[in-house]
């Protein structure tokens, strides 16, 4: 037994046991990483990694690294040494414009990578204040945070990566101050669950008291922003779940630009005038856009209102049991009093009603409908077109507008209707109209004015 035992041993060391490890790799280069812009004055977290001459991490690098920076100002790091070949580190930039840091190893100066950071006098990135983005994390009281740092210097931009900001309460945006993403968008998520996968600059929405963001001040603004509820229901619902509108605007001076909505219950309401709201891609199941209390002109530009949760879960064609509640009870844009409304570029599918002109809710206005222009309108699969209601003088004049009707249950292309605070008066300009409309394409109006002119039909 103990000639096999040394046989066997001698086997081993021959080359019959486990391969010798690998020799260490040998870092030639190195990569820093980080964001492309930052605030001037405020924190935040690059990362460094020795790479060996294939890109792969040289995990044995052993070396210091020395930090420098072209803002003779910056606040860096001391020198430090890489865990693995990497390292996670925080700077700050004070000096507004294009800044670098670079990262030179201590022993071996041609060793070295710089970062390039543009650095944003008024800028306020939510993660200075603490904000997470992991998705679960409640990232309310921290974007708060740097909604109120930015109101305390004067106005400024307050900055989400593109991440997913989980929140359990609500936001209030003063006068001055921009709540944005770091590109410009999001326009589409392609069928992706934003609760799950990061797409773009994300907010979570749960709270269900009152409107998750109000812009409550002149120039203030929401920009560039996704916005989700991760505990609405699904396609196979009846019903959705009622959340209060995602966005309240009660200031004149204010705008709402380049946003996507993927399904909330009501998504804009504004509440005053010289507002203006452009660049949006909504899917909400109740009302999209409502506009009441606004004494001057509201501008609505390129906004595109779609049967999103369809998109969103890839459910093959209509419908889905939920757009039966939709095509009962949602309505693409709800105008009140509104003194000159501007809309322009307005695609609607799925809709029970595209647009709807009426009164206000509140009485104690002493007027309580609008009036105003519409061009280059398309109202596809929607049972009502536009309801009109009451109007202001001079009434409503829309221009190129389309109108299809959904399937057996379209009622009508326009519709005016008795009832309202003043007699209704709308005229209808060139386009076309297709479909079965149970009411005819454009009923006589029982009161007011229906004027239609040079339509296809």
């Amino acid at each position: 037994m103990s000639l096999l035992a040394s046989a066997l041993s001698l086997l081993g060391g021959c080359g019959g046991g486990s391969p010798p490890p690998p020799p260490p790799t040998t870092a030639t280069q190195f990569s820093v990483s980080g964001p492309a812009s930052t605030g001037a004055g405020f924190a935040f977290t690059f990362a460094v990694t020795a790479l060996d001459a294939s890109n792969a991490v040289a995990t044995s690098y052993s070396g210091k690294v020395h930090f420098t920076s072209s803002d003779p100002a910056a606040a860096l790091p001391p020198d430090s040494a890489l865990t693995q070949g990497t390292g996670s580190f925080s700077a700050t930039l004070t000096s507004a414009g294009f800044q670098t840091i670079t990262a030179t190893d201590t022993a071996l100066a041609s060793l070295r990578a710089s970062l390039r950071v543009t650095a944003v006098a008024g800028e306020f990135p939510v993660t200075s204040f603490g904000a997470r983005g992991d998705g679960h994390t409640d990232d309310t009281a921290a974007i708060q945070s740097a909604i109120n740092a930015a109101s305390a210097a004067g106005g400024g931009s307050v900055v989400l990566s593109v991440a997913r900001y989980f929140t359990s309460g609500t936001l209030v945006v003063p006068a001055g101050v921009v709540l944005t993403g770091p590109t410009e968008g999001p326009f589409d998520v392609g069928g992706v669950n934003p609760a799950t996968t990061t797409v773009a600059a994300t907010l979570l929405i749960t709270n269900t008291s009152r409107p998750f963001l109000t812009l409550q001040g002149v120039g203030a603004g929401v920009t560039d922003l996704l916005f989700h509820y991760p505990s609405q229901v699904h396609t196979s619902a009846t019903a959705p779940n009622v959340y209060p509108y995602t966005i309240l605007v009660t200031a004149p001076g204010t705008k709402v630009a380049r946003c996507t909505m993927t399904n909330a219950y009501d998504f804009l309401d504004i509440e005053s005038g010289r507002v203006m709201a452009e660049d949006l891609f909504i899917g909400a199941f109740h009302n999209d856009i409502k506009v009441d209390h606004a004494y001057d002109h509201v501008t609505l530009r390129h906004l595109v209102h779609s049967v999103f949760w369809d998109i969103l879960e890839n459910v093959p064609g209509f419908f889905s049991p939920i757009d039966v509640w939709v095509l009962a009870n949602g309505t693409a844009l709800v105008v009140g009093h509104v003194d000159s409304l501007e809309v322009s570029d307005l695609f609607t599918i799925t809709r029970g009603t595209g647009i709807l002109l009426t009164d206000s809710s509140d009485a104690s206005q002493s007027i309580r409908c609008g009036y105003g222009t519409g061009s280059d309108i398309d109202l596809e699969g929607v049972v009502h077109g536009i309801v009109v209601t009451a109007s202001n003088s001079p009434g409503y004049k829309f221009t190129n507008v389309d109108f299809n009707a959904q399937g057996s249950i379209g009622q009508a292309a326009v519709q005016v209707n008795s009832g309202g605070s003043m007699p209704p008066k709308i005229a209808i300009v060139g386009g076309w109209q297709s479909g079965n409309w149970a009411l005819g394409a454009f009923p006589p109006p029982p009161v007011g004015e229906l004027v239609v002119v040079n339509f296809l039909p």
